[in-house]
């Protein structure tokens, strides 16, 4: 075996080793660099690898012969183009060579970034090639991804039309391939090849098997076992690589995955299909199927396995959508209309073509072009792209794919009134399940008001499964009287039984407290036939306060459920709350779940009625606290870019601040203020619309306001707050307002002296600092040295690695790229890919590296395409990017390369 650099003269040739690519039984193959006279050129070298057992001239001499082989095979007319010509054969070292020309590319083994449809579309070609080779009369034997060689334009650029076989040690004639020696791979070998007593047997039905292993592999990760090998096996199609699920999931890719491999990996050779042939067209069929490129990918909601009742009312909902396309299904919250619906899905899923399941989060356009909740394969938000303008596309989309097909479409929680764009959802004629709280407008829709459940005995399942037990005798009778007092109401008896579960609450002790707080002041009318909702919501809070607060439940416990209810009703991943709230103990968070206050499924959310409760409780903290509770709220979903959802928190925060009307709290209102005009200003500093200059002169007023209330604050923390605000404003004027660079410098010569070393503070100084020595006064010595010392304070006191991304790394590299130091500013953002490298189970990190990715894009764009190592670099992060999305768009990564980007490199 030869050492990478290894150089070796032989017939007047120099060779030397680059690297080397693969071995198999008695081959080792390497990348190769020969010199003959004034020509270099780059090659394919094989070297016989002898074994102690093995007679080194007779494999020698098999060795050649399969270089010869090569050579005969080429001349197939059929064979030319799928087989790399052998230059030279020699010996030197004591074995011998086989030198064959070399293509851009690599083999099939060595590629990892392919889509699904791409490798299909290989292997529809590998089977191709296979049926050439039998028709000019050889079987192939040995074939394997190490052997199979695929041609490349560029790395992001894979030829799938034409493969080539590289080794021909085992190429035998079709009516002799049992009667001599040849070489194999068991992992890839058909059964009758492993049996000496088969040889016989071996004809093209070998290679037949060896196709569909290599199909399989490549699906599904792994070999397959013997007990896939049968006319009857099931296939773990729920184990392909994740990004393979939106295609594996579909019921017409599963079956024609099913049927090649019941006809091709099976254990007797002859009942696999009689010719290959038979496979090309299978593979062809499915290639064509995996790239129907518009389609909805499905996400549908988990079912709780204590749903009980209800029989009746999901029979009602399948009737009404028989004779109206919308319903409506009302009644209070709490009584189980998101568990009703989600029963309803799940029971008739089989009967749509599509569902698509939507929690709606505030705002109607946001909500459907949540590319989270509502996935169509080609469709996602572009950078910079308006929300309105997203949603009339990816609705279009949405009925272009629909067309003809049978569609569920469902709206849970929904807390509005029928708006403008929920019109349009609905003129679209699917059948519509809008699940709220909220009676449509007169004689318009179909309404089905969901009430307590009847059956009694259905509702004392429900306390089992909560109770995790069957409840004794004596909680039978107080649990009867429980459920007569609160008419049924499911969400007050899942938390009763949860609280006695943990050891919260005794029988009695809830029983007394239902007395006093239950629904029995409505004289018997029942709960979903009340008419004044607000005075069912005021006793369905009263009754979950009462009963949080006799579960004893510590503050610790009361003020994570505080902070917890500003999330939005989709909730947040578990390892963002830690991160941003570390005094919230993920201990506490899993005994309130267990409680049944919360739910936490790697994302931790809130009931609705639960969080709207939660947020009426006073708060445990004093209120600047407080404050800054809703201001790291802010923070995450001004990460996510979610205006919606900020302007909820700013409502509450509003409402803290008129209780608390201090100088130093309205201050730290008006700078959340400030970050939500930040997020609809998105990057837009330089205004090309009336529009976006309103937003930041509504910004920089908010600033004004915040400085204004903060310089009359006593509050002793007022000084630091300050003192970011005005490295704010001045972060403003020198981004957004080139009038007023003069004012910014000394807002910087005023805070100068304000500032405590090695703080928050001085950060976020030096970096606006660096932007003043960037844009008012270009300076990148100055620029270098402040972006160096920022980068060395927000090692000490930023916690996470994302924060010292977004408040270091991205602002260095646009300080660079202002300064036409475009490779400064690459290497910044290569740190921090790799950084984000670091973390590669967390989705956050995840999508910032996605960013990254695309950010980098643009700079290597802006140095120029003449340059191929640039360009080269530009696909490969297009690969990579690509990748990134289909590896995890389900889970909310999408940072699309823009078609226009696309196309300039």
């Amino acid at each position: 075996m030869l050492n990478n650099g290894y150089t070796f003269i032989a017939d007047g040739r120099q060779y030397t080793v680059i690297e080397q690519l693969g071995s198999g039984a008695n081959t080792v193959v390497y990348l190769a660099q020969c010199s003959h006279g004034e020509l270099v050129t780059k090659c394919i070298l094989k070297e016989y690898a002898h074994h102690d057992n093995d007679d080194i001239e007779v494999g020698k001499a098999r060795f050649i012969a399969s270089g010869n082989m090569q050579n005969t095979i080429r001349q197939k007319s059929v064979l030319t183009n799928q087989t790399p010509p052998v230059s030279h054969v020699f010996e030197a070292n004591g074995t011998a060579y086989i030198d064959v020309a070399c293509y851009n590319g690599t083999t099939l083994d060595k590629l990892d970034s392919l889509t699904l449809p791409q490798y299909m579309a290989l292997c529809k070609t590998i089977a191709k090639t296979v049926g050439y080779y039998h028709k000019s009369g050889f079987l192939c034997l040995d074939l394997k991804p190490e052997n199979i060689f695929i041609v490349q334009n560029a790395p992001d650029d894979t030829i799938t039309q034409l493969v080539e076989f590289i080794d021909f040690d085992s190429i035998r004639d079709v009516n002799n391939g049992g009667n001599t020696l040849f070489s194999y791979t068991r992992d890839w070998a058909a059964p009758e090849q492993l049996n000496p007593y088969a040889a016989t047997k071996i004809s093209m039905a070998a290679d037949i098997y060896t196709v569909g292993e290599i199909v399989f592999y490549l699906l599904i990760g792994r070999h397959s076992n013997d007990t896939e090998h049968r006319g009857f096996s099931r296939f773990p199609f729920e184990d392909c690589k994740r990004e393979y699920h939106k295609y594996s999931e579909r019921p017409d890719i599963q079956a024609l995955f099913t049927r090649l491999f019941r006809n091709m990996i099976r254990s007797s050779a002859t009942n696999r299909f009689q010719t290959i042939d038979e496979v090309t067209k299978l593979l062809g069929a499915l290639v064509e199927l995996l790239n129907q490129k518009d389609y909805i990918i499905p996400i549908l909601p988990s079912v709780s396995p204590d749903f009980v009742g209800r029989d009746t009312e999901i029979r009602q909902i399948a009737e009404s959508l028989q004779t109206n396309h919308v319903l409506y299904l009302t009644g209070v919250g709490g009584i189980g209309k998101t568990m009703l619906v989600k029963n309803y899905i799940a029971r008739y899923r089989t009967e749509y073509d599509v569902i698509a399941y939507l929690e709606y989060d505030g705002d109607i356009q946001h909500t459907f072009c949540d590319d989270v909740q509502l996935q169509i394969s080609t469709v996602s938000r572009q950078d910079g792209e308006p929300l309105d303008e997203y949603f009339a596309r990816k609705l279009k989309a949405f009925k272009r794919i629909c067309g003809g097909r049978r569609v569920l479409f469902v709206l849970d929680n929904y807390t509005d009134r029928l708006t403008k764009d929920l019109s349009r959802i609905i003129d679209c004629g699917y059948e519509t399940i809008i699940a709220t709280r909220q009676k449509p407008p007169k004689n318009s829709f179909a309404v089905l008001e969901v009430g307590a459940i009847a059956d009694t005995s259905e509702l004392f399942r429900l306390v089992t499964f909560n109770l995790e037990r069957t409840p004794t005798k004596e909680e039978r009778l107080c649990f009867e009287e429980i459920i007569t007092l609160i008419q049924g109401h499911t969400l007050v008896l899942e938390l009763i039984a949860r609280q006695i579960a943990a050891g919260r609450l005794d029988i009695h002790t809830a029983l007394d407290l239902i007395r006093e707080n239950g629904f029995s002041r409505f004289s018997g009318e029942k709960i979903g036939n009340i008419k004044d909702g607000e005075e069912v919501y005021d006793t369905l809070s009263a009754i979950i306060s009462a009963l949080f607060k006799a579960s004893a439940v510590d503050n610790t416990a009361r003020l994570t459920l505080k902070i917890l209810a500003l999330l939005n009703v989709r909730g947040l991943e578990t390892s963002l709350v830690e991160k941003f709230f570390p005094t919230i103990q993920l201990e506490t968070v899993s005994k309130l779940s267990a409680e049944g206050w919360l739910y936490d499924d790697n994302r931790i959310r809130l009931h609705p009625v639960i969080a709207e409760t939660v947020r009426n409780w006073l708060w445990s903290a004093d209120d600047v606290t407080v404050m800054d509770y809703h201001k790291k709220m802010i923070d995450i979903y001004a990460g996510m870019a979610n205006d919606v959802q900020i302007k909820e928190i700013l409502r509450e925060a509003d409402i803290f601040r008129d209780k608390h009307p201090r100088h130093i709290i309205t201050a730290l209102y008006y700078d959340m203020l400030g970050w939500y005009y930040d997020v609809l200003v998105a990057g837009a500093y330089y205004p090309e619309n009336e529009e976006e200059a309103e937003l930041l002169r509504n910004e920089l007023k908010t600033m004004e306001l915040a400085i204004t209330e903060m310089e009359q604050s006593s509050d002793p923390r007022s000084t630091a707050y300050l003192t970011k605000y005005y490295i704010s404003l001045a972060s403003i004027l020198i981004r957004s307002y080139p009038d007023y660079y003069d004012e910014a410098a000394e807002l910087l010569d005023k805070v100068y002296d304000l500032i405590e070393e090695n703080t928050d503070n001085h950060c976020y100084y030096c970096m606006v600092a660096a932007w003043y020595y960037t844009l008012a006064s270009p300076d990148i010595a100055e620029t270098r040295s402040f972006t160096e010392q920022a980068e060395r304070i927000a090692r000490q006191v930023f916690p996470t690695d994302l924060e010292l991304i977004d408040i270091i790394h991205i602002p260095t590299a646009n300080c660079y790229f202002y300064h036409n130091d475009f490779r400064s500013a690459a290497d910044k953002i290569e740190e921090a890919v790799e950084i984000c490298k670091g973390y590669p189970d967390m989705i956050p990190y995840i999508d910032k590296q996605a960013e990254l990715l695309n950010i980098l894009l643009d700079i290597y764009t802006e140095m120029g395409n003449c340059d191929e190592n640039i360009t080269a670099r530009c696909r490969e992060l297009v690969v990579e990017i690509d990748h990134i999305n289909e590896t995890y768009k389900e889970l909310g990564v999408c940072r699309e390369v823009s078609p226009d980007k696309r196309n300039q490199i």
